[in-house]
């Protein structure tokens, strides 16, 4: 088993982080919902702590193998599933798979257009951080607890630095600098594009959007996801903060992935999603 935060009873919940983070970004997020919840956050394959990710299973496909052999190690067919960037791409592909009970994608990966510009800043964003990762892994914590160091990473995952524990910082910093296949997965992703097959999701899903992430921005990244899910996912926007949101406030995080799961237990309503319906204002017009 990878290493991984378990706590609670319950249904069990499945929180996949992003790209090189690791499961601690979400503690806090699981101290929440372990009052109602069997909730595990897992650290992906390649990551810090998490399986061992070969070569050849580079890409979104080979770390949904590595997280199904821990779920099966966990005993559990199914389960909610709530990830963030990478994690949320990662999901849909565990969707497709048939292992969610219901989805919530926050701020999720993949939602760019093939060999698009943003495809590429992305790519050529993470590269030009490398230099950060490999520092912090030749000095370890005298760089990882570095505000100075610290601050680059966070500007993309967070909209408010302050608010963002020191601990938590550090820890982003050593998950970056520990991400094992931080490069190579790099020309893995430019190969296997972004998400594909999005009218065929079934699972109940929403859309937890942050209201000022300007990693994966509206326009650029989720448009395409906004158009093209079927009608029953819905959306909603997490106020005030960045691409991690859990990071400067937990709680809320918490508070949208309770909502997202109450509403995936209880009957669908036909006519709420993306389109609006009695429960969901209609999405602004794109």
């Amino acid at each position: 088993m990878a290493a991984a935060h378990r706590a609670g009873a319950g249904e069990p919940v499945l929180l996949l982080h992003g790209f090189t983070l690791s499961h601690r970004v979400w503690h806090r997020v699981v101290d929440d919902l372990a009052r109602d919840y069997d909730v595990m956050a897992l650290t992906m394959p390649g990551h810090r702590g998490g399986r061992r990710l070969p070569l050849r299973e580079l890409g979104v496909r080979g770390i949904a193998d590595g997280i199904e052999r821990d779920l099966d190690a966990a005993g559990w067919d199914t389960c909610h599933i709530v990830g963030n960037s990478l994690g949320g791409q990662v999901g849909f592909e565990l969707e497709r798979r048939g292992r969610a009970r219901s989805l919530a994608a926050l701020n999720p990966a993949g939602g760019w257009r093939r060999f698009s510009r943003t495809e590429f800043r992305l790519g050529l964003g993470f590269t030009a951080q490398y230099p950060l990762a490999a520092l912090a892994r030749v000095f370890g914590d005298r760089v990882a607890t570095s505000a100075r160091f610290q601050r680059p990473i966070l500007r993309n995952c967070s909209r408010d630095l302050a608010a963002v524990d020191p601990a938590d910082a550090a820890d982003v910093l050593r998950a970056v600098a520990g991400c094992s296949v931080y490069l190579p997965i790099q020309l893995a992703f430019l190969r296997d594009g972004p998400l594909t097959d999005l009218d065929r999701v079934t699972a109940p899903t929403t859309l937890l959007l942050s209201e000022f992430d300007t990693f994966l921005t509206r326009d650029e990244c989720m448009r395409r996801l906004l158009d093209e899910l079927p009608g029953h996912v819905r959306e909603r926007v997490l106020p005030g903060v960045g691409h991690i949101p859990m990071l400067e406030n937990p709680g809320l995080v918490a508070d949208a992935v309770r909502d997202h799961l109450e509403h995936a237990k209880g009957p669908r309503r036909g006519g709420a999603g993306l389109r609006g319906g009695p429960d969901q204002p209609k999405r602004p017009e794109m």
